[in-house]
């Protein structure tokens, strides 16, 4: 079973977003725990809010969702 968030996708950061100081801290550790690897999966990318920085940062993400329009929001990125 899975669940669309198309009705909540304009929206979604925004509310469920961290503090930019918490996510600097996340995208470090998760930068630092991939280092050697290149490509990644993110299954259930929304938005793109956590592959966007990986990217930035050099890995090549593939990102899947059953939601078209996260994912068209993780497009615009």
């Amino acid at each position: 079973m899975s669940v669309s968030l198309d009705r909540v996708a304009e929206d979604f950061d925004r509310t469920r977003g961290l503090p930019q100081h918490v996510m600097n801290k996340i995208f470090k550790t998760l930068i630092e725990e991939l280092r050697g690897r290149r490509r990644i999966l993110d299954v259930g990318v929304g938005t793109g809010r956590f592959s966007k920085p990986l990217q930035d940062a050099g890995f090549e993400i593939v990102g899947i969702d059953v939601s078209k329009k996260m994912l068209r929001r993780a497009w615009k990125l």
